[in-house]
């Protein structure tokens, strides 16, 4: 390394702290090393200097800087020479530091340390002021990344009087110029010199700032993230964009300010960043787990069990009883399908978003709690609670510089991961727009105060929502009751309607279930296999996503035939159910290859695929029932199937006017109401009570 540096091919001394621990003979040299960094930095590149060997290559190409130096090294010794004929030997350049050439100026390059492989990792919250000084490694979420600034490293300034120059290293970002010349050469100048400042003599650095917020897992509940300003600099400068899952080692130090507020800012520590030293970009967040050998043990044990499929989607939130086939699909979302990109740079998505949609009380937040608990890197936000913005990018203004600079939202934040958005019907209809992108293209495309981007979203989208009237309305079609624009329940892969009906057998088995809950804090204990626990649940999936099936040539046809069909289907209904474009028959290939995943396979099989289409029927089918009959029912016969099963249920006999508008009355007219009591009536179904001008009353009959 050192001689490439020495030929101009690397501008970076990298120094792995395992290679010095393997190396050095004494114990505690990388233990101190990494409790002072700073100053170990200094140490090796003064070693580095050292050592260094001479170019080995010919007619290297002359910069500025070379002239620079060899201009003052030749003025640093015509000085010295002066010093020595006049009698004070070399008490000039040599006694000032100010006036001798700092080591850092004439570097070419910049040392870099990479933390130990078996070093403890860091959380954010861990890092207090104990660790300041020390090498620190963390993971974190890039929020916002600044521009690429010089940073003034060592500032030369010339005496107008006598010519010398004079160097000033700077630490941090911002110093106190110097306003006197040292006190050497006030003693030619008479003190009368002024000191001026020259930008082409000091030295720059790329330099930039980024902004990491703690990642979702590691934040308690309740709690609001942490942030952390890193410093970025030479060559680790334009390694991170907003959106970035990133593990970070460097060097924790406190923000030097000048001023007033020094002494302030500097007591409480409230300003700190790291000056990074290393940057590693983390890769999808299941696929970055390390599986220990208990856990591959215990997968293979349950892949030889049998009914993995429904072992694991019953292992999802087990407190909440029921709604099995939604806990499928809620797994075959977290699991994905396969991404690709084709040659010609076209992108397919692989992740399967799903929306939940139905009365309120049946669970569907905690379905999306619990996915949010599951998945390592995700987002959990609501209708409300998010605006536009807020799911995209924001534009904020950088303090220290007033630039522009661009802070990742929620579905930036959730790349490569899942973002839950509940009360998703609660959304302002603008808000809302800026997710079409995310979910079919996956970028957040960003042209806001004279910056133009494109932020990656990669990420799986699974909303909750209520329906437009707060309850679903039977009597209402399917796209009244959801009140979400085609082109958005297009891009969703499942849409699933779970309705509160009223069951005896279901309600009392629901009620016994809440119940065991409460009593033993955990759900009941299932007939079959144990429920997994998140940790497994979690590891499982992390080793079906390394699969990435394909779909063979002999099931091609199959599945264009039953796409052809569901398109027949739905032009021949006067009533369409769905909206069935070419997304319809992406998302049967995607639940297809999840199913594979799942069963650890290469290809995908025709029971994966007859598999997806149930799941897809199953969704359809809670979303329309028996609705259709229901809603061909006139009025007149809906009133009475009311009646019935009221009378059914509570086992009353006789009904008043009052009565009878107190359950009825606020979904039909009193006109419909008296027109169903006196045609039933008439055929001797009840019995009807009251004269001309009076409210009419009811007394059923005994059959």
């Amino acid at each position: 390394m050192l001689q490439d540096i020495s030929n101009r091919r690397r501008t970076t001394l990298e120094v792995a702290l395992d290679d010095l621990e393997g190396y050095s003979k004494e114990a505690e040299l990388v233990a101190r090393l990494e409790r002072n960094t700073q100053q170990y930095l200094a140490l090796l590149a003064e070693a580095a200097d050292n050592i260094m060997p001479s170019a080995t290559e010919d007619n290297l190409p002359e910069d500025v800087f070379d002239v620079l130096v060899d201009q003052r090294r030749r003025a640093q010794e015509m000085h010295r020479a002066q010093m020595e004929v006049e009698g004070r030997g070399d008490g000039g350049a040599g006694a000032d530091p100010n006036l001798a050439l700092p080591p850092s100026l004439l570097r070419r390059y910049e040392v870099l340390v990479h933390p130990r492989s078996k070093a403890v990792r860091s959380t954010m919250r861990g890092i207090s002021a104990e660790c300041i000084g020390s090498l620190v490694t963390f993971k974190g979420i890039v929020t916002q990344v600044s521009d690429v600034r010089p940073l003034l490293t060592v500032a030369t300034y010339l005496d107008d009087q006598t010519g010398f120059e004079i160097y000033q290293e700077v630490s941090g970002k911002s110093f106190n110029p110097l306003l006197e010349a040292p006190g050497e050469v006030k003693k030619q100048n008479g003190g009368k010199s002024e000191l001026f400042m020259q930008v082409r003599g000091s030295k720059f650095v790329k330099y930039q700032e980024c902004k990491i917020q703690e990642s979702p897992d590691e934040v308690p509940q309740g709690s609001t993230p942490r942030t952390l300003m890193v410093h970025l600099r030479g060559s680790l400068t334009r390694s991170l964009k907003a959106g970035d899952s990133v593990t970070l080692s460097g060097i924790f130090l406190p923000e030097p300010y000048t001023g007033q507020r020094a002494m302030l800012r500097a007591s409480l520590l409230t300003a700190t960043y790291m000056e990074v030293m290393h940057v590693k970009q983390n890769k999808q967040s299941y696929q970055e787990m390390a599986l220990s050998e208990e856990q591959r043990a215990a997968i293979e044990a349950m892949t030889e069990e049998g009914d993995i499929y429904g072992r694991l989607a019953n292992s999802i939130a087990p407190e909440i009883y029921g709604h099995e086939d939604v806990k499928k699909a809620l797994l075959l979302a977290m699991v994905g399908g396969v991404s690709k990109v084709l040659p010609d740079g076209m992108k397919l998505r692989g992740d399967l978003h799903a929306c939940l949609m139905g009365d309120p009380g049946v669970a569907k937040s905690q379905l999306l709690r619990y996915v949010a608990h599951i998945s390592p890197r995700a987002v959990y936000t609501t209708g409300k609670g998010s605006s536009g913005v807020g799911l995209t990018a924001a534009v904020m203004k950088d303090p220290t510089t007033n630039e522009m600079v661009l802070e990742g939202g929620a579905l930036v934040m959730a790349d490569k991961g899942i973002c839950c958005i509940d009360e998703f019907d609660k959304m302002e209809d603008t808000d809302r727009t800026a997710i079409h992108e995310v979910m079919e293209q996956q970028t957040v495309s960003i042209a806001k105060a004279g910056i133009t981007t494109t932020l990656n979203t990669r990420t799986t989208v699974l909303a909750a929502a209520n329906p437009a009237f707060g309850r679903y309305d039977v009597r209402r079609s399917p796209a009244e009751n959801i009140n979400l624009p085609a082109a958005l329940l297009s891009r969703f892969d499942i849409l699933w309607l779970m309705l509160d009906r009223p069951s005896m057998e279901q309600d009392l088995s629901l009620a016994q279930h809440v119940l065991t809950v409460h009593r033993d804090g955990r759900p009941p204990r299932p007939t079959g296999a144990a429920h997994l626990p998140p940790e497994m649940l979690r590891a499982y999936i992390a080793a079906a996503k390394q699969h990435e099936p394909f779909v063979p040539e002999n099931l091609t046809d199959y599945i264009a035939a039953v796409y052809a069909e569901m398109r027949a289907e739905e032009a021949a209904s006067d009533i369409p159910h769905s909206y069935t474009t070419a997304r319809t028959l992406l998302s049967i290939i995607r639940l297809s290859q999840a199913l594979a995943r799942l069963r650890f396979a290469d290809s995908v099989e025709q029971s994966d695929v007859d598999e997806a289409l149930r799941l897809m029927k199953m969704s359809k089918a809670s979303l329309y029932d028996d609705n259709d009959q229901q809603r061909a029912a006139d009025p007149i016969s809906q009133i009475f199937g009311r009646i019935r099963q009221h009378a059914e249920r509570t086992k009353r006999t006789t009904y008043s006017w009052g009565d009878l508008m107190d359950f009825l009355g606020t979904s039909f007219k009193p006109e419909q109401i008296r027109q169903c009591l006196v045609d039933y009536a008439s055929i001797n179904v009840w019995q009807l009570a009251g004269g001309d001008g009076e409210a009419p009353s009811i007394e059923l009959a005994a059959a």
